[in-house]
């Protein structure tokens, strides 16, 4: 390897990482306030795991493994618009809307 392509690497690492820490931020912020929602609909003692993001036009979608106490798990989705403050959609493996 080139010692031009090494340091462009260098450079453009630190970077990206920044770049990217903001989407996370959103992200973990975005998780959390799903978790709420689930724990309001399902119960306090609900497990709640991400498995999986997707973002299109603004819309990320959270890909969720949810286990309710006492019932066996499913996966779900939770939505928010990035226009949309702390307001999120939760529907099922199919689409259909369970909780917003």
């Amino acid at each position: 390897m080139k010692i031009k392509t090494v340091v462009k690497l260098l450079v453009a690492l630190p970077t990206a990482g920044l770049l990217s820490s903001g989407a996370m931020a959103d992200t973990s912020e975005q998780l959390a306030t799903c978790k709420a929602a689930l724990k309001a609909a399902y119960g306090e003692n609900t497990r709640v795991r991400m498995y999986g993001t997707k973002s299109y036009r603004g819309v990320t979608t959270l890909k969720l493994k949810v286990s309710p106490e006492g019932q066996s798990s499913m996966s779900l989705q939770c939505s928010s618009d990035v226009a949309t403050e702390q307001q999120v959609v939760l529907k099922d493996k199919n689409g259909e809307v369970l909780v917003s």
